[in-house]
């Protein structure tokens, strides 16, 4: 048990004002035997009851005290139980009577406020954790992806079937190199950006297969925010000896630029 939940629900002021169901009783007293906290809270309430009401307590008639002491010393007089006296002593029990549900009341209502404040925040709480909880799977997600296809890559670039060629830097860049991968069997072609400049926002590159002296077309590599994509699949090809990168307009051309060509490298 959560003791301070539980004493925090309420039950122990609906318990102290007798407003709880049987079971309900049964369940508190027996908590309260086994949980000190519990009973320590019950006593306290009732302690904090007893000094709320007695502040507004309507002390009784001067004369009320001798009137009963006569009347149990000597009998009395005759108008100790007279209608005036009866009728005062009523509304003294009316008035403490509504005092006590005034009281009673307040604390219920103080009570429930302390209670609707307290799941409010822990329903804030747990809808916080459950946001961080979906913002880790998504993550999770994310490297589970990445994970998987660095295992795809590394399964793939270790096919006995799979043909590398490394591009090397032209005259344009020197210090651009880009490897190839060419599955032979599924034709597949993969890229592996090692090093190639930033292009301009109107320029993008393009990948070129060489075969007999002719070019054909792979595809255009994507750009990052930051940095080109380490490795991505681009077009399949059926034969190649070659292949090569031009830096082409944005979109790509229907045949190579040739004094833009950055990286060449053969099978």
């Amino acid at each position: 048990m959560n003791v301070k939940e539980y004493i925090s629900s309420g039950i122990v002021e609906s318990y102290v004002l007798g407003l709880v169901t049987e079971t309900e009783q049964q369940e508190f007293e027996a908590a309260c035997a086994q949980y000190p906290e519990i009973a320590e809270a019950k006593q306290a309430f009732e302690l904090s009851l007893e000094s709320t009401l007695m502040q507004d307590a309507v002390p009784p008639p001067v004369h009320l005290k001798s009137l009963i002491k006569e009347s149990v010393f000597t009998g009395g007089p005759d108008n100790i139980h007279s209608e005036e006296t009866i009728e005062e002593d009523r509304k003294i029990k009316r008035l403490n009577t509504w005092k006590w549900l005034a009281a009673a009341s307040f604390i219920l209502l103080a009570g429930s406020l302390i209670w609707g404040i307290s799941v409010n925040n822990k329903y804030n709480q747990v809808k916080g954790l459950a946001q961080q909880n979906t913002n880790l799977q998504e993550q999770l997600n994310q490297k589970d992806a990445q994970l998987a296809q660095i295992r795809s890559e590394a399964a793939t670039l270790q096919n006995p079937d799979v043909k590398m060629a490394s591009l090397k830097g032209t005259p344009v860049s020197p210090a651009s190199f880009v490897t190839v991968y060419w599955d032979t069997t599924s034709k597949d072609v993969y890229l592996m950006v090692n090093n190639l400049p930033k292009p301009a926002s109107d320029k993008q590159y393009q990948l070129w297969a060489l075969f007999n002296g002719k070019p054909v077309d792979l595809g255009m590599l994507q750009m990052s925010e930051e940095k080109m994509i380490p490795m991505i699949k681009m077009k399949g090809v059926q034969h190649a000896q070659a292949f090569a990168i031009t830096l082409e307009p944005k979109g790509g051309s229907q045949n190579p630029t040739m004094e833009q060509m950055y990286v060449v490298g053969k099978l």
